[in-house]
């Protein structure tokens, strides 16, 4: 994780299980069979530039395993993401933490916020088909033909 959970997460609930699980047969490749549920819940968390800010979470979890792959959903404040529709395309190059919710070489939709940007962060579209931030080392920017460009968002 490029943060640090520092605080208890508060309002914590299962909202999703088993086949309900998008990337379930990935968890289970990666981590081990299991009876996995998605969580979420909120607490304060230390990013990697030393800012606290209170954040929505999404983890998975499973008896015996554990949890697993911890992810900023947002920030507790909405005004500061971006509401334009604009996005662009970047390729992941690492996954280290998330190794269910991103591919390496593989190209993802990035969408504009504002917010994580100042503290070092992109938010994606990840295998979840759902947006989280992540660390923007962990991608690279890339420019495509628009018809290219076009098929693929169409295609995600």
């Amino acid at each position: 994780m490029d943060f640090e959970i520092i605080s208890d997460i508060e309002s914590s609930e299962t909202f999703a299980t088993g086949k309900g699980i998008r990337e379930l047969s990935r968890l289970q490749r990666i981590y081990g069979k299991g009876k996995w549920r998605k969580h979420k819940g909120i607490a304060d968390v230390k990013l990697s530039d030393g800012s606290i800010v209170r954040a929505e979470l999404h983890w998975y979890e499973a008896v015996g395993i554990g949890k697993k792959e911890f992810k900023i959903k947002r920030y507790r404040l909405r005004a500061a993401m971006t509401s334009s529709a604009s996005h662009q395309l970047v390729i992941c190059v690492k996954n280290e933490d998330y190794p269910a919710s991103l591919e390496k070489r593989k190209i993802y939709e990035a969408i504009p916020d504002k917010a994580a940007e100042k503290h070092g962060q992109i938010r994606v579209i990840d295998e979840s088909g759902e947006d989280y931030l992540y660390p923007q080392d962990y991608f690279i920017p890339v420019s495509l033909p628009k018809n290219v460009e076009e098929a693929v968002i169409k295609a995600a």
